[in-house]
């Protein structure tokens, strides 16, 4: 069964009767379902949820455990190379060293220090010995942990903190230029009331434009001045109070593969 065939009603019916005790797929997909728990249709006991392919902040994450009642373990993967690193119950990203070399750098490709979000990372895949791949660039924005996990894992641990793509830029007063990470969103819109998914979409410099979905019986008209009110303050914080922010007509809307993408910048 595909992530966007686990959507409606009669899919959650259909969960009901399977009783999976692995629940694998989108992150947001995931998360749906978690609401559709919360809320009381959807009743089953995984004993692992493995939210893949998308960042959430860790408090979605904690959220997604509550739902379940089982352990939420999150890997992280590319195209490139599949087992990248694997989760903890401190949600941080485990990488398997001894198979993959991986380098967060500036713009500059220049080396990032433990403890500072990277623009981008370098992977070099160790086992793929047919075809070599050495420093390709990922465009995901990693923090590498300066100190050792509390988790004990010996193996290094990192944070991802969204890809490059998926990074908001504007242009502040004196035109300074600002961006924003998907992961700062995606922490205080976790936080309104009855918001179970949402899509910022750039239409404009200065212009958003906010889809959102509302949990069955809270009213959208309730959710979306909340909804609007975290992201004002978001973007207040980091200097920018001329964004204007619109309210969509339209849902969220999922790509061809099945994600639904939470961020969707200007395009060039």
């Amino acid at each position: 069964m595909t992530c966007w065939e686990l959507l409606g009603q009669p899919s959650v019916e259909a969960l009901n009767r399977f009783q999976p005790a692995l629940l694998f797929g989108y992150a947001s997909v995931v998360a749906m379902l978690a609401a559709e728990q919360e809320a009381g249709r959807l009743r089953i006991n995984p004993v692992l949820t493995v939210p893949t392919s998308e960042g959430l902040a860790p408090e979605r994450y904690d959220r997604i455990a509550a739902a379940f009642g089982g352990q939420v373990r999150v890997p992280y993967g590319a195209s490139e190379f599949v087992g990248i690193a694997y989760g903890c119950q401190y949600h941080w990203l485990h990488v398997t060293a001894d198979w993959v070399i991986l380098e967060p750098v500036d713009a500059d490709h220049r080396p990032t220090p433990p403890g500072q979000p990277s623009h981008t990372v370098l992977l070099t895949n160790l086992s793929n010995l047919v075809q070599p791949i050495l420093r390709y660039d990922l465009g995901d924005a990693i923090l590498a942990r300066p100190d050792p996990c509390p988790c004990g894992d010996p193996l290094p641990a990192i944070r991802v903190q969204g890809r490059v793509a998926d990074v908001l830029t504007f242009r502040a007063e004196g035109g300074t230029e600002v961006t924003v990470r998907p992961l700062a969103f995606d922490a205080l819109l976790d936080t309104v009331p009855g918001l179970t998914l949402y899509q910022l979409v750039q239409i404009a410099p200065d212009n958003l434009r906010l889809r959102l979905r509302a949990v069955d019986g809270h009213d959208p008209d309730h959710v979306w001045p909340a909804a609007q009110d975290k992201i004002t303050k978001l973007l207040a914080e980091h200097g920018l109070t001329g964004v204007t922010i619109q309210r969509a007509t339209e849902a969220p809307q999922q790509a061809a593969c099945g994600k639904y993408r939470r961020i969707l910048p200007l395009k060039p």
